[in-house]
């Protein structure tokens, strides 16, 4: 079930949705928060990446503020950036990460795949947005834009505090992937069919 504003506002005041900074009336939308862009972005160096090789995985990104000036985004520029606001929601609940309708019209993405957060129930923690902008604008956007929304679902249970993965903790601004932090993989043997 998507909690609406009276609901989202009521688990403000309980403290089963706490936000920092605290979020205005006017970022209480109707199933939602809305979310702003942060003050820093980071940018992507031109590099081979292997996904088997956690240990290539420093000095990727090159980190820029945009508190000055605003972030620009060429056609075909993907970048990572952060909410100004952290995060942290009791164990029964889970968020996910929406773009706006007029953005999106404009060809900015806010996220390319992980638009559920979990894991964010132990600390509060901001969210990341992988901005990707697919038209042919050049894109200029301001430190504390409102980028998206954040909805709010509740679980079917609780989740035990012990099944949150620990590689995002604290996570208060721009974060690159943690690749050293232990990844499912697939064996061999399961690819193949008998």
């Amino acid at each position: 079930m998507i909690l609406s504003k009276p609901t989202i506002q009521r688990y403000l005041e309980n403290g089963s949705i706490s936000v920092r900074p605290a979020s205005g009336a006017g970022s209480i939308r109707p199933f939602g928060i809305r979310i702003h862009l942060s003050d820093e972005i980071l940018r992507p160096r031109s590099k081979v990446i292997d996904l088997g090789d956690p240990a290539q995985m420093d000095d990727l990104y090159e980190r820029e503020s945009i508190a000055e000036s605003p972030l620009v985004l060429e056609p075909g520029d993907f970048v990572l950036g952060a909410t100004v606001e952290a995060f942290k929601v009791d164990p029964h609940l889970a968020c996910k990460l929406d773009g706006r309708s007029t953005l999106a019209r404009l060809g900015l993405m806010i996220h390319c795949t992980a638009d559920t957060i979990d894991n964010n129930t132990g600390s509060h923690r901001a969210v990341v947005l992988e901005l990707k902008n697919i038209s042919s604008f050049t894109m200029k956007i301001p430190f504390g834009y409102g980028i998206g929304m954040l909805t709010f679902f509740r679980g079917s249970e609780p989740v035990d505090p012990e099944d949150e993965q620990s590689q995002y903790d604290d996570q208060l601004k721009v974060t690159g992937p943690n690749l050293a932090f232990p990844a499912p993989l697939l064996g061999r043997e399961y690819l193949v069919q008998s």
